[in-house]
């Protein structure tokens, strides 16, 4: 535009310079100017004028004519100037208008000159609205503006801006303002908001995609097509002991041939081409040389490019802690976790391989079952800590005994199992099983608690062999526990060995047991009692309430069968508070009434008076039936005072305190110290009846009834003698000093409801000599 207007004021120049008058004359031909004759005109002539005219109207013609194409020429030219501002203008529109991020277009004061539709879009402002006006003056203005409003130094503005764009949704713009200048002079502001939602969104994706890779704790590697590593995190690093320098354009020892089988790297080839994807357990070269066991899988991810190869990503967890834990569950699961022994479940196991290799090489297994005689004992007095102890004394003392190819086992609570195998016959294995109970002779010493105790445990030992006692795990094992069973019941501190009669007894033994079990839940038992007179004056001064049990098929069975069943068992602990409920709400009812007894003696066995709550059931009970204190008498026996005697006199001294008699049964037959026995509590003694059944028929027998007769009176207490069956005995009793006396004599035990003594009238016995007190040191 500037050359067209340069142009045009040249040739304005030089019309001006053709139209002066003396320029004219000075342009006119010489011929036209002279004056003199020859042909020339004189400028009076009007022909000179008629051709100065012409010659000046062509002139002028020419030159209007040359103004008219200039003009033509610069109408054209403007023409095809405005169709290419008009075209740039289209274009530059149509690209504003495709624009997807919002462009807006102020001027020098800041109001809005133009806008795309991708701003009307976002803002939800019309062109119209906002042309001609600033931020502050629009109701709704962009919510980038205050971010944008303060001073500028003419550099370009920016800001992340959250909006909320007509539909509702939430975008982040990227704006950017900057100055428009000419000439040096600010001629508005041009803005672009660019929407980078999606690229904040990929950016924080991007982030924690990274945070995960670096402190992830499982190990990320990427290798290109040829296996080689091309990334790895710390991760790795800190599983294989490798820098990731180091690991850079390696290739995995795990996935090397040497480290694993060729099968494994096979299987997992196979699934990565035909699933993309494996998973498995591999091993791993540590940098030190250790082996370390990994769980990877493995992905191949395709090239981003058509017709590259893929790349494969490898996560590999450290699973060393997991093997290690597998292997001590395996442990605890195959092993006793107190003595550290194979279990009866491992134990089964290594029965059945022996039996294998016993079977193709026809040799024999033998199987000891062993049972630590006395260990209830351990628990009850001292507890079970000390019960541990000697548990595990006792497996180490089997452990040394038996060759290293034996396998030792524990399968109960005091049980242990030993299998030989090899040549070995039942001499052989008797003499190894002499030489574990030879082990356990010597005293086991509790060194778990303040006060070092010694404990004498014997052992009996069952014995099975294969194949003559059986020919599977479970006939061995039960073979071998029936004998071990028969060693405990006739020869403790023994080695029994199996026999076929013996199946039938522990058949009988466990159907028993299972029958006891329901008795005690079905009330098939039943109390009798049984008269306790004194011998002075035949008159009723009490009764001992005595255990029955009436089966449903197998009848009356004898509590000498059942009775030792049910201690060994523990449900002795049950069956006795029943009876001690049952006796003392008999004894209350009892209580005032003519010719019943007003006193009822009950036995309690030492598994009872162990139980930490003996003295708080025996309140109970009395509170709950009403009964007496004093007419209650508890009956224990001498072997209580030989396993505890300090626990037991306090114990004893308790119920006393409460008015409860105490009696020691069955006495004489014991080895009760006469030093503890002053000490204790009690307030009778009963003469065993196999004392009493032989009065008159040996000597020996009378002298000891009489000893115990004058060591009660010298010690101040009661002497009943229990099993008189005869006129003669209660009448040698009578003279003898011995206050009281039970027996079928005086009648056999009876349901409560037929309670009744049989009278016998004795003859007077003759006044006795007093007895000269002994003294006891």
């Amino acid at each position: 535009m500037s050359n067209f207007f340069k142009r045009l004021m040249g040739r304005r120049a030089a019309f001006g310079a053709l139209s002066a008058p003396g320029t004219l004359c000075a342009s006119l031909p010489a011929w036209a100017a002279s004056s003199d004759g020859g042909g020339a005109l004189d400028w009076h002539d009007p022909m000179f004028w008629l051709i100065a005219f012409s010659l000046l109207g062509a002139v002028a013609m020419g030159l209007v004519l040359a103004l008219v194409h200039s003009q033509r020429l610069r109408l054209r030219q403007r023409r095809s100037e405005l169709q290419r501002v008009r075209r740039e203008r289209s274009k530059l529109s149509a690209l504003l208008n495709a624009i997807p991020d919002p462009v807006y277009f102020k001027d020098a004061n800041g109001a809005y000159e133009g806008c795309n539709p991708a701003f009307e879009r976002c803002t939800g402002l019309l062109e119209a609205e906002v042309l001609g006006k600033r931020d502050e003056q629009i109701e709704r203005r962009p919510e980038w503006s205050a971010a944008l409003a303060g001073p500028n130094d003419g550099s370009a503005q920016r800001t992340l801006a959250w909006v909320t764009q007509p539909g509702g949704e939430r975008a982040c713009l990227d704006v950017v303002q900057a100055q428009v200048f000419d000439e040096g002079l600010s001629m508005g502001q041009i803005g672009v908001a660019r929407d980078v939602t999606a690229l904040r969104e990929a950016t924080t994706k991007l982030h924690r995609a990274i945070t995960v890779f670096e402190h992830c704790g499982e190990g990320i590697m990427m290798m290109d097509a040829d296996l080689l590593i091309r990334d790895v995190n710390p991760a790795l690093s800190a599983i294989t002991g490798y820098q990731c320098d180091e690991l850079l354009g390696t290739m995995p020892h795990c996935l090397q041939l040497g480290e694993q089988g060729a099968e494994v790297l096979k299987e997992l080839w196979a699934d990565v081409g035909s699933k993309g994807k494996w998973s498995g357990e591999l091993v791993d070269r540590h940098k030190d040389g250790s082996c370390v066991p990994l769980w990877v899988t493995l992905v191949s991810v395709p090239a981003p490019e058509q017709g590259g190869e893929p790349h494969y990503l490898a996560v590999l967890t450290d699973i060393s802690r997991i093997k290690e834990t597998e292997a001590e569950l395996l442990h605890q699961k195959l092993h006793d976790r107190l003595t550290g022994l194979p279990n009866l479940a491992l134990l089964r196991d290594r029965i059945e391989r022996q039996v294998g290799l016993a079977q193709r090489g026809q040799t024999r297994v033998a199987v000891l079952y062993v049972d630590l005689d006395g260990f209830r004992e351990v628990n009850d007095i001292a507890g079970h800590a000390a019960g541990d102890a000697v548990l595990k004394e006792a497996a180490a003392r089997f452990a040394n005994v038996v060759r290293a190819s034996d396998s030792v086992a524990r399968v109960g609570a005091d049980e242990f199992v030993i299998v030989l195998s090899g040549l070995v016959d039942e001499e052989t294995a008797m003499r190894l099983g002499e030489r574990l109970i030879d082990a356990m002779r010597e005293p086991i010493y509790d060194g778990q608690t303040d006060i070092t105790k010694r404990f004498n445990l014997g052992a009996s030992i069952g014995l099975a062999l294969y194949p003559t006692d059986g020919v599977t795990v479970d006939e061995l094992l039960r073979n071998s526990e029936a004998a071990m069973v028969r060693a405990k019941v006739y020869a403790r501190n023994s080695v029994q060995a199996y026999r076929p009669e013996l199946t039938q007894a522990v058949k009988q033994r466990f159907e028993l047991t299972h029958a006891l079990r329901h008795a005690n839940e079905a009330a098939q038992f039943r109390l009798e009692y049984q008269p306790q007179v004194r011998l002075s004056d035949g008159a009723l001064i009490g009764a001992e309430a005595l255990l029955r049990w009436h089966h449903p098929t197998r009848g009356a069975v004898s509590p000498v069968e059942f009775i030792p069943l049910a201690e060994e068992t523990g449900l002795i602990i049950p069956i006795g508070r029943w009876v001690l409920e049952t006796a003392c709400a008999q004894a209350a009812r009892w209580q005032g009434v003519p010719g019943k007894p007003q006193q009822v003696a009950v036995n309690v066995s030492a598994r009872q008076l162990r139980q930490p709550d003996f003295i708080q059931t025996v309140d109970f009970i009395l509170a709950e039936t009403g009964c007496p204190a004093h007419a209650l008498e508890l009956e224990v026996t001498e072997s209580l005072l030989l396993e505890d005697a300090e626990g037991a006199i306090e114990l004893l001294g308790a119920l006393r305190a409460r008015g409860v008699r105490v009696a020691i049964d069955d006495f004489g037959t014991g080895y009760s110290s006469l030093s503890y026995l002053r000490r204790m509590p009690v307030n009778t003694l009963k003469i065993d009846r196999s004392f009493v059944s032989e009065l008159g028929q040996d000597a020996n027998v009378a002298a000891i009834a009489r000893t115990v007769i004058v060591l009660a009176r010298s010690l101040h207490l009661d002497v009943l003698a229990e099993g008189v069956e005869t006129a003669e005995q209660a009448a040698w009793l009578q003279r003898e000093g011995c206050d009281w006396a039970q027996g079928w004599y005086y009648g056999r035990p009876m349901p409560a409801e037929d309670f009744v003594v049989v009278h016998q009238v004795l003859p007077a016995a003759p006044k006795l000599a007093v007895v000269k007190r002994l003294q006891l040191a």
